[in-house]
């Protein structure tokens, strides 16, 4: 009897140094197909995964824009006590109605969007650059008042430095529409008054090689997530700002001649992040406006999800909170997880296939040895 339980001890130590040895090698199997399919998806550069996507040098990406055509306001006499009310009314047009002070002015926004990832006015002084009591107009559809249009932005691609760009001098993107038609503004056949917003989902690198620029005049204002990085408020001659994202995730911004500094704003290297850009252009003279964005890895669609329109950047400006990638990034995305789920779940099969060979053989050897 002691005989036959020593030879059960030996049978069964046998098959559990087996069944360990499988687990880890399972498992260990199992870790090296993650880690090398973790490793070919976020080994691959930046340039590598736009090239992928059908993005190459002097290929056009697209922007989702919403566009927003304004009425002109009407001319007040700023002098006049009386109209002072109406005057604080005025938001578009100013260089026919007599008096405007051509500057950038900051602080007219709140540092952080509002819950529907719209800038807040902290209001202002009466003059052509503040007095924002209207800004609920800017960005949304107010009858008798704005009228919103969907629209495409498309910027330059190279590859080398990873440069996307955008310029224009004479920018005019609703010389089509009729909302506005007849308004003393638009007598040359432009149509000067509007605004536009649009964002840059991108996923934070923190190389220190990230840089954002923006030239326009009239109001820019430019958040990074939420949060205020460039402020061009006013009505001003083309005026320039840049960010900077450095390696430790910190944001720097700087606008004109300024030295960069920073922003008060802190990403992280592998983040997904917005960068948004809000736009108006409020009175009847010039319209530039210009973006580049270099060492940025912004997210992206494929060729084929894109359509007719080239590869879109992945946006949907109907949904102002969504930030998630359409198609290919450096993230492992949820079709990769769903793809590690089911390596897990054969390899998991195969374990519970191999334990019951090895208890059955077991048995078999322990019914031979009676």
């Amino acid at each position: 009897m002691k005989q036959k339980n020593r030879k059960l001890r030996i049978v069964m130590s046998l098959v559990l140094t087996a069944m360990i040895l499988i687990v880890g090698l399972m498992v260990f199997g199992l870790s090296c197909t993650v880690e090398e399919i973790s490793e070919s998806v976020i080994s691959e550069t930046p340039e590598a995964v736009l090239a992928s996507a059908g993005v190459n040098s002097d290929t056009g990406v697209t922007l989702a824009v919403a566009y927003y055509d304004q009425r002109a306001d009407e001319c007040v006499n700023l002098y006049e006590v009386s109209l002072r009310n109406e005057l604080s009314q005025r938001q578009f047009e100013w260089a026919k109605c007599g008096y405007e002070r051509q500057e950038i002015e900051q602080g007219m926004v709140d540092f952080e969007l509002g819950e529907d990832y719209l800038p807040v006015a902290v209001g202002g002084k009466l003059t052509s650059n503040q007095g924002l009591v209207d800004l609920g107009r800017w960005f949304k559809t107010v009858d008798g008042k704005s009228k919103s249009y969907a629209g495409e932005l498309t910027l330059n691609y190279k590859a080398d430095g990873m440069e996307f760009s955008y310029y224009s001098d004479n920018f005019y993107p609703l010389d089509e529409v009729d909302f506005s038609e007849g308004d003393f503004a638009n007598e040359d056949g432009h149509n000067h008054l509007f605004t536009m917003s649009f964002a840059i989902p991108i996923r934070v690198l923190a190389s220190g090689e990230e840089r954002f620029k923006v030239m326009a005049d009239d109001d820019t204002f430019v958040f990074v997530g939420d949060r205020l990085a460039i402020d061009l408020g006013g009505i001003h001659e083309t005026a320039k700002g840049e960010i900077w994202i450095n390696e430790q995730g910190k944001v720097y911004a700087a606008i004109g001649e300024q030295d960069l500094g920073f922003a008060g704003i802190n990403v992280e290297a592998g983040e997904n992040t917005m960068i948004r850009i809000f736009h108006a252009d409020r009175d009847a003279r010039g319209s530039e406006f210009g973006i580049d964005f270099t060492g940025v890895e912004p997210m992206v669609t494929s060729t084929q999800l894109a359509g007719e329109s080239g590869v879109q950047v992945a946006y949907d400006p109907n949904d102002p909170s969504y930030v998630a990638p359409l198609g290919v990034s450096l993230n492992i995305n949820p079709d990769m997880k769903k793809e590690y789920m089911i390596i897990a779940t054969v390899y998991g099969i195969m374990i519970v296939v191999a334990a019951v060979m090895i208890v059955v053989l077991a048995r078999s050897i322990l019914r031979v040895k009676k």
